[in-house]
This record gives structure tokens, C-alpha cells and sequence, in this order.
């Protein structure tokens, strides 16, 4: 039974050594450019006039340590998602095939397009806020550079995350384990749960939840559109 199994695990193999290989090399590659990324990243910052500092002698140098495994984790995830994809090829059938096409392509563009809204729009939104409390009571903060990073990638994964669930909703629907119909009837707690998960991730304004609710709300009607149009053709090819 074992033997059966063998090929299998030597290709999961290989593809696993591919995809380290490719984040080592960008992980590498992130390392030479850290302090171009680190500038471009400390971007949102620059309306506000505040500047970065670091309290440790290492402190810059573990922050562009962690910038660049940040880096290469982001840019090897589609080569991840194509040796899955290309693993799994051989087994899907049918609606399982055009399902794990649909999210493992899905999955990098929306994780992007979420982190690079979260940092557009969201980050500044964030750090206004953070800057504007408690303004007047005498204290100034010094901004650690470290933290500054985390807090900003925090944010992007949120929003990248977040991303993901009308593409799972999706995979849900063209598998037939929810029907659109059913959907629909809990729409207003999905709404809900969209905005309280809004609330949760940002800080406590009208401006920014909307802003991470409102994409959200409209990828699911999207989601929960082309659910209902694949549904019907399917129907219709029986």
C-alpha cells in the first residue's frame, strides 16, 4: 500500500523543495532592497510628518530581517498556489477541477488587491487615528520603527484575509455544499458579521470600518452573483 503512495510523496516532495527554494531566493533578493521596501512601506506616514525610531542596536537590522521573510512569503504565494495546483491537477474532476482552478488563481489577486486597499486607504486612516488621540494631554510618542512594520502587516493580512471569504463562499457554491438560496435567506447576518468583523480589525471610526466593510459586502453579492449564474448553467446542461 505504501509503495502505491511512493510516487506521490516524491512529487509532493520535490514541489516542496521548488516552493522553499523560490522563498529563500526572494526572501534573498528582499534583503538587498529592504531599505527601498522599508521606504515605500513607511510611505503612509509621510502626510503626517512623523518619524521612525529604533530603540535597540539590532532593532533595525531584525526589522528588515522580518520585512524581507514578509517579502518573499508574499511573492513566492502564487508559485505556492501554481505547484498545488499542478499537484492536484492529476485527481480533480470535473467541478472540483474548475473549483481549485478558480481559488488557488483567486487567492494571490485578492490577498494583493486587500493588502494593497489596507494600504492605500485603510493604513493612513489607522495611524491618523493613533496620532490624533489624546492629542493635548502633553504626551508625545516616539514611534518605534519595529513596530511600525508589524502593526502595517497586521493590518495587510487582515484585509488580505478577509479577502478570502467570498472566494470561499464561492468554492461553497459551485460545490453544491450551500445553495445560493440559503445564502440569501442569512444575508443580513452575514451583513453583520462583515461589519462587526469591519469593527474588530480597525480602529474605533465610521470611516475606516466602512471602508473595510463596503468591498467586503460587495465581493459577496459578487461572490454570491456568480454563484447563482454557475449554478444556473449547470442546471441548464444537464
Amino acid at each position: 500500500m505504501l509503495h502505491e503512495w511512493e510516487p506521490h510523496l516524491e512529487e509532493l516532495r520535490k514541489r516542496i523543495i521548488s516552493v522553499l527554494i523560490v522563498f529563500c531566493v526572494a526572501t534573498l533578493v528582499a534583503f538587498v532592497f529592504s531599505s527601498r521596501i522599508a521606504a515605500f512601506l513607511t510611505a503612509p506616514l509621510a502626510v503626517f510628518k512623523v518619524k521612525l525610531y529604533t530603540f535597540a542596536p539590532a532593532e533595525k537590522f531584525m526589522a528588515y530581517m522580518r520585512l524581507s521573510v514578509w517579502t518573499g512569503a508574499v511573492c513566492t504565494a502564487p508559485f505556492f498556489c501554481a505547484q498545488t495546483g499542478l499537484f492536484l491537477w492529476p485527481g480533480l474532476r470535473g467541478k472540483e477541477f474548475h473549483c481549485a482552478g478558480g481559488v488557488l488563481f483567486g487567492a494571490p489577486l485578492l490577498f494583493l488587491f486587500g493588502a494593497a486597499l489596507c494600504y492605500r486607504f485603510l493604513a493612513p486612516l489607522v495611524f491618523g487615528f493613533f496620532l490624533s488621540f489624546g492629542a493635548g494631554d502633553g504626551v508625545e510618542g516616539l514611534w518605534s520603527f519595529e513596530e511600525y512594520l508589524t502593526l502595517l502587516f497586521d493590518l495587510m493580512l487582515a484585509a488580505g484575509l478577509l479577502l478570502q471569504m467570498p472566494l470561499a463562499l464561492l468554492a461553497l457554491l459551485t460545490t453544491d455544499v450551500v445553495s445560493p438560496e440559503s445564502v440569501a435567506r442569512y444575508r443580513p447576518h452575514i451583513i453583520l458579521l462583515i461589519f462587526f468583523l469591519a469593527a474588530v480589525l480597525t480602529p474605533p471610526d465610521v470611516v475606516s470600518q466602512v471602508m473595510m466593510g463596503v468591498p467586503l459586502y460587495l465581493l459577496f453579492e459578487g461572490a454570491l452573483a456568480l454563484g447563482r449564474i454557475i449554478r444556473t448553467r449547470r442546471l441548464r446542461g444537464r
